[in-house]
């Protein structure tokens, strides 16, 4: 059984969902339920649009190349596109996402168990310190982590979020109240927005490589077509199950009007105090832990394995425990100040992960190069995310929200739409016009057929 396809695709696709599943997965669809009311069905369908779909296109986009994101990326030039992917691997690895998910971790699971007066730096450092110990022994195996993951954490995270989701729905009386003002003019599109900054699709390139290499070593997917089926469906096993528990999260949400919840987080933990009783928060507490725990193995394990590509010299486990050092370090001392550098980052390659991303999906069907397609389309969408990410820093910026808000969906940070894709169409039609010059596929980027 461990050596069939079936087996290794659903594993994988378990794996890869509980890796896209972390803390801001698990609150962002009960925050729908709360503020969206009885404008929750388009509000949630906005977010599976945007929160579900982009990352799984994100994960077939990735498996277009052998190499994962190292192989897409360089199709808007070579150097730019080592200094995205190593700018990617930071900002969702051990400078920013992998600390994250420790503090977040600790501090809505452990803190609510050990109460606010004995939560603080010590209490921190020994949660940190045991998370990311797990996380180092997990992520060690680059052939058996997926397989930890996937066989042994995910079906434990899946009943307990079956146990909490379920036990709500038959417990829990459901309360619609009226929609925020956002939600009651434009539900739809408000939850296409909460989906879209969930910024999954860069997680999904990030990920794609482990992907594609677990199924390689598998020895089971041999061709590159079936490499990239099998990536392209281990995606849609965990888009499908993000899908179902997102629904099922914002079931919990709707149900939680009454109580008026300031946040996600405080939203389940009052569900499970109602449900379970206070001395049985643990349900919620071992959920919020395993679903950072996870995503934290996979960013470790992803990481590690792309900085391996670069520094050959250095080992796996060495790789791996710098990693879990510098997260450590990090969650312990200057989170804050590294959230304050890697949101406005984040700004700016967004813009370049949804160009790749969607390009290289059109690129499929394409019988030539994209030279041009893709640079335009990505440089100019990273110009723009440029001034997006000057926008966010604070009021020092101010000046160029006329400039940005004159843009179709500048209103929401989304200048960069309109340019990027007046981009794509020059860049085609540059490709176009230079025929034969340019018309053949890369070597090493041969196209998958379809």
């Amino acid at each position: 059984m461990r050596n069939s396809r079936t087996y290794v695709l659903v594993v994988t696709g378990m794996a890869l969902f509980a890796m896209f599943f972390g803390a801001g997965n698990l609150i962002f669809p009960v925050m729908i339920g709360v503020e969206a009311g009885v404008s929750f069905t388009p509000a949630i369908l906005g977010f599976l649009g945007t929160g579900v779909l982009l990352p799984v296109l994100g994960i077939v986009a990735a498996a277009t190349s052998q190499e994962g994101v190292t192989g897409i990326a360089s199709r808007i030039g070579k150097y730019p596109g080592l200094v995205f992917t190593i700018v990617i691997f930071l900002s969702t690895g051990m400078l920013y996402a992998i600390p994250r998910v420790g503090t977040v971790s600790y501090e809505m699971a452990a803190v609510p168990l050990i109460g606010e007066d004995y939560a603080g730096s010590v209490a921190l450092l020994i949660y940190t310190a045991v998370f990311f110990t797990v996380t180092f022994f997990l992520a060690l195996d680059p052939k058996g982590f997926l397989d930890r993951i996937g066989a042994w954490l995910t079906p434990v995270l899946l009943v307990l979020l079956v146990i909490l989701i379920v036990t709500a729905m038959v417990k829990l009386p459901v309360a619609m109240g009226e929609p925020t003002a956002e939600y009651a003019q434009t539900p739809f599109a408000e939850g296409l927005l909460k989906g879209y900054f969930t910024m999954d699709a860069i997680a999904s390139l990030v990920f794609g490589i482990v992907i594609i290499s677990s199924l390689q070593h598998s020895g089971l997917f041999k061709t590159k077509n079936q490499v990239f089926a099998g990536t392209a469906t281990a995606g849609l096993i965990a888009g499908a199950l993000l899908a179902v528990f997102y629904l099922g999260l914002g079931q919990i949400g709707i149900r939680m009007t009454p109580f008026n919840p300031a946040n996600g987080a405080e939203a389940l933990a009052i569900a499970s105090v109602e449900l379970f009783g206070h001395g049985r928060q643990a349900l919620f507490g071992l959920i919020v832990i395993l679903a950072c725990l996870t995503t934290a193995v996979g960013l470790v394990g992803a990481s590690s394995q792309y900085f391996m590509t670069l520094f050959p010299r250095i080992s796996r486990v060495q790789m791996v425990t710098i990693h879990v050092l510098v997260s450590f370090a990090l969650a312990n001392l200057g989170l804050q100040t590294i959230l304050n550098v890697v949101a406005p980052i984040n700004q700016l390659i967004y813009p370049i992960v949804i160009c790749i991303v969607f390009i290289a999906l059109f690129d499929i069907f394409v019988p030539g190069e994209l030279y041009w397609t893709y640079r335009l389309a990505a440089w100019l969408g990273a110009c723009f995310g440029v001034l997006e990410a000057l926008r966010s820093i604070g009021d020092s910026f101010n000046w160029l929200l006329p400039f940005l808000d004159s843009f179709p969906l500048g209103s929401v940070s989304m200048s960069w739409v309109v340019p990027a894709l007046v981009g794509f169409a020059i860049g085609l039609v540059i490709d176009t016009v230079k025929g034969d010059q340019i018309w053949t596929k890369r070597p090493n980027e041969q196209p998958v057929e379809t």
